[in-house]
């Protein structure tokens, strides 16, 4: 099964380089609040940086993705033909459609991944930029909110795909340990077998309830119904 997005889906329970910028930049006064020109090097050069090689790292995923989905299509295609001549087993046809389904919904995360970065750097641009000729503080308050609001929303929208994603990968790594099981029993599978086959469903457990927790907990900050409709993942 597809693996999660790698390099676009980087660990944001560390404040980067803007984060320590917007903290700086807001200190109350009388604690040496700075302005973003006085911070331009190099800690606007570094975030800048950084988000420009996030973004573009986001855009490389989506491009794989896409390459991804096509490849599997095909594939899922060719055992669509051979499943209904009878020709392979039932495994074989579910390990092709859950595998297409899986790379489908991780292309519609990585388009999500891709706005949330373009979002962020944006961000980044309006904090550490220069004024626009004729644009004043208000326009840039209101420009830096709708950026906030897309990164947001963009952030919140691809952990609720990622809840996707994990459900399929899910479905198929639970039948593929019942028929691993079910291989054990006649002493073709080995005990290595099962073992590797419950952990796929384990790790996709975890994945899956992670998924929603994220969901949830960004729901509710953008003031999102938040369904109890998802399976557990156990």
């Amino acid at each position: 099964m597809q693996m999660p997005l790698g390099a676009a889906m980087k660990d944001r329970s560390h404040p980067g380089p803007c984060a320590l910028l917007v903290a700086a930049m807001f200190l109350p006064a009388g604690q040496h609040a700075l302005r973003a020109g006085d911070l331009r090097y190099p800690i606007c050069d570094v975030a800048l940086n950084e988000e420009r090689s996030d973004r573009k790292d986001a855009e490389l995923e989506l491009d794989v993705s896409r390459s991804t989905v096509a490849a599997y299509r095909q594939i899922y295609e060719l055992l669509e033909g051979l499943w209904a001549a009878d020709a392979i087993d039932r495994m074989s046809y579910l390990h092709g459609k859950y595998d297409y389904e899986s790379a489908r919904l991780t292309l519609e995360r990585a388009e999500l991944i891709v706005a949330r970065e373009k979002a962020e750097e944006q961000q980044y641009r309006l904090i550490c930029g220069e004024p626009a000729a004729g644009e004043s503080a208000a326009d840039r308050a209101r420009a830096l909110e709708r950026a906030s609001k897309e990164y947001y929303k963009a952030d919140c929208d691809q952990w609720a795909k990622a809840i996707e994603v994990a459900r399929v990968n899910l479905g198929f790594n639970r039948q593929f340990l019942a028929s691993v099981l079910d291989l054990r029993e006649g002493q073709v599978a080995t005990r290595q077998d099962v073992i590797l086959a419950e952990l796929d469903v384990e790790r996709e457990q975890k994945r899956l309830a992670d998924a929603e927790r994220r969901t949830e907990a960004c729901r509710r900050e953008l003031g999102q119904p938040v369904t109890a409709d998802s399976p557990q993942g156990d």
